[in-house]
C-alpha cells in the first residue's frame, strides 16, 4: 500500500488511506477529483487536482487537512492520487462541466463499487471518513451586497443617477500585463468560455470571431513582486459576464470552479 504520493499528501498508515477513500467517497463532495488536460500546452497528460469547497480546513481528516494548508488557493497538485482513484478504486465517471474538454470532474461510479477495492479489515476506517462531519463554510452568494465590487461607473450611477460626463480625477495602482502572455492563453485555452461555455463567434458571428476575455486566476493585486505567468495553467479564457462574477466581491475573487459550480446549478 503507498501511503507517500510524493507531493503533499502523505498517510501515517493504512488506516488513514481508507479513512480519506471514505471522505472522498462522500456524496456532499466537500472536495472535489477532477483533471486538467494540458495535451495542447505539451504536457505529457492531465494533471489530477483536489480542490477544497466550502469547508474549514481544520475540520479535515488529517491527511487532507496538512495538504490543504500548503495550498494557496484551496487547490493541490496530486496526479499520481487522482490517477490511482480512477484506477484502483472506481473513481471513473466524469463530467466536462463547460464542454471546453479542458477539466474533467470524476465522481465515483458507486459507493458499493468503491467498497469493493476496501480491505475488509479497513472497512471500519472507510466508513469513518464516509461519515465524516466537517464544518462548512458560508459560500459566496450569502455575502452582503456592501461586499459587491461596484466599478467607479457604477458607484457614480448610484450616487448620481441624474448627471453623467463629468471628468473625475482618481489615482489607484495599475498592475502591468503581458499582451503576449494573453495571445498564449488564447491560443492554448481557445476563444470559448472555460466556465460556461459561451462562444462570441457562435453567438456574434464574424463580428465575435477570436474574441474572448483572459483571467489570471491568481490576481496581480495579491503578487507582492514580478512573477512568471505560465498561459497554460495561470490564465484561463473567460466570456465578459463570467469574468465580472469571478471579480464580483471588493475583498474576495470567486474562484473558478466555484463559479462553475454555480453556473451549473442554476442552468
Amino acid at each position: 500500500m503507498k501511503l507517500d504520493w510524493g507531493n503533499v499528501l502523505k498517510f501515517a498508515d493504512e488506516r488513514e488511506y481508507y479513512e480519506v477513500l471514505g471522505f472522498l467517497a462522500k456524496d456532499e463532495e466537500y472536495i472535489r477529483v477532477y483533471t486538467e488536460s494540458n495535451d495542447k500546452s505539451g504536457a505529457w497528460a492531465p494533471q489530477g487536482r483536489l480542490l477544497l469547497r466550502n469547508v474549514d480546513i481544520s475540520s479535515l481528516p488529517e491527511p487532507l487537512m496538512k495538504a490543504f494548508e500548503t495550498s494557496l488557493d484551496g487547490r493541490i497538485s496530486e496526479t499520481k492520487y487522482v490517477r490511482n482513484l480512477k484506477e484502483n478504486h472506481y473513481f471513473i465517471k466524469e463530467v466536462d462541466p463547460t464542454g471546453s474538454d479542458f477539466t474533467k470532474w470524476l465522481y465515483k461510479e458507486s459507493l458499493e463499487k468503491v467498497l469493493e477495492t476496501v480491505p475488509k479489515g479497513y472497512e471500519n476506517d472507510f466508513y469513518r471518513g464516509y461519515h465524516w462531519n466537517c464544518e462548512v463554510v458560508k459560500r459566496v452568494r450569502n455575502i452582503s451586497a456592501y461586499d459587491i465590487n461596484l466599478t467607479e461607473e457604477s458607484k457614480q450611477e448610484e450616487l448620481q443617477p441624474h448627471t453623467e460626463g463629468k471628468k473625475t480625477a482618481y489615482y489607484t495602482t495599475k498592475y502591468e500585463r503581458s499582451a503576449q502572455n494573453r495571445e498564449e492563453a488564447i491560443r492554448i485555452h481557445g476563444t470559448k468560455c472555460m466556465i460556461c461555455g459561451f462562444d462570441f463567434e457562435k453567438k456574434y458571428g464574424k463580428l465575435g470571431k477570436g474574441y474572448i476575455e483572459v483571467h489570471h486566476i491568481k490576481p496581480l493585486s495579491d503578487l507582492n513582486e514580478e512573477v512568471v505567468v505560465n498561459p497554460a495553467t495561470d490564465l484561463i479564457c473567460v466570456c465578459s459576464n463570467c469574468h465580472r462574477m469571478l471579480h464580483r466581491f471588493r475583498s474576495y475573487m470567486v474562484s473558478v470552479e466555484e463559479l462553475r459550480r454555480i453556473v451549473e446549478d442554476n442552468e
